[in-house]
């Protein structure tokens, strides 16, 4: 069957849908570039697709909170399902990958993110423990009360297999963990903001204690770029202080906006990603 790559609007997210898909790779990108990210990661997106894959383009609003944004993004994850397993249904195309739990180990389901975009990736997948896990085993004393209870009042009406990550092997492209400073690039502003006591939650700190407490992380892919200043930070700290390191490791020619292209994009980018996609 031949295949059209064209993304499709459903329940918040864009789509493109395979005929014969075999795996589905879900996509969060980076501040303000992932707001659109049909648009501004098009051609890395569509050389993914052209090998099979379904894409679940996720896109967001940059907010203080970053726990509410990581949550909704996969609050609709059930009835996202359900509306591309419909409309692959009506199309003829193959759907039975649709029908399998996300958690499963086969392994279909993949995530990728670029830039700050990572940071909700990794939020998740501090969140997949609490099917066994409580809060304070998760949070311990890395966070403050506020965000417990942020945590708490969003996850009300989730259902947690929603949130899982478990099974589902992620590739992070340029990680970015950072403040105000990822939305606003102006550094005087983003510390004048800083002083005025405003930052995202959680912060860069909070957030290494975080990931420095997690036992999970084991599924992984780390790209980074030998010219990019913005993601170095994150990417030294991710390679040293994570407990289980990246199952898969590159480092390639370019900067931090290399992922970025709509016609046109970076060939070697695309071939690791898809590499990554085989060996995890």
């Amino acid at each position: 069957m031949q295949s059209t790559f064209k993304f499709l609007p459903l329940k918040y997210s864009w789509v493109a849908i395979h005929p014969q898909p075999i795996g589905v790779v879900q996509f969060i990108g980076g501040a303000f570039f992932g707001t659109f990210p049909n648009i501004f990661y098009r051609y890395l997106l569509k050389s993914i697709y052209d090998q099979g894959y379904t894409i679940i383009a996720l896109p967001y609003r940059f907010t203080f909170s970053h726990w509410s944004v990581a949550i909704g993004l996969v609050r609709e994850q059930s009835a996202l399902r359900k509306a591309i397993l419909d409309e692959a249904q009506r199309r003829g195309y193959d759907y039975k990958i649709y029908k399998e739990d996300p958690t499963s180990a086969d392994r279909n389901y993949f995530w990728i993110g670029h830039s700050l975009g990572n940071k909700y990736i990794a939020l998740l997948e501090l969140l997949t423990d609490l099917e066994t896990k409580s809060e304070r085993e998760i949070l311990g004393n890395c966070v403050g009360a506020d965000q417990y209870q942020e945590i708490e009042d969003q996850l009300k009406t989730v259902d947690f297999k929603d949130i899982s990550l478990l099974n589902q092997p992620s590739i992070l492209i340029a990680p970015a963990i950072t403040g105000i400073e990822g939305a606003i690039p102006v550094k005087a502003i983003a510390d004048l903001i800083k002083r005025w006591g405003f930052d995202v939650k959680p912060s860069v700190e909070q957030t290494h204690c975080l990931i420095e407490k997690s036992s999970l992380f084991g599924l992984m892919g780390l790209i980074s770029f030998d010219q990019d200043e913005i993601a170095r930070e994150t990417v030294d700290w991710l390679q040293t202080h994570l407990l289980h390191k990246p199952a898969q490791r590159a480092k390639l020619k370019g900067e931090h906006l290399t992922p970025l292209g709509y016609r046109g994009g970076d060939r070697t980018l695309v071939q690791t990603v898809l590499q990554f996609l085989k060996a995890l």
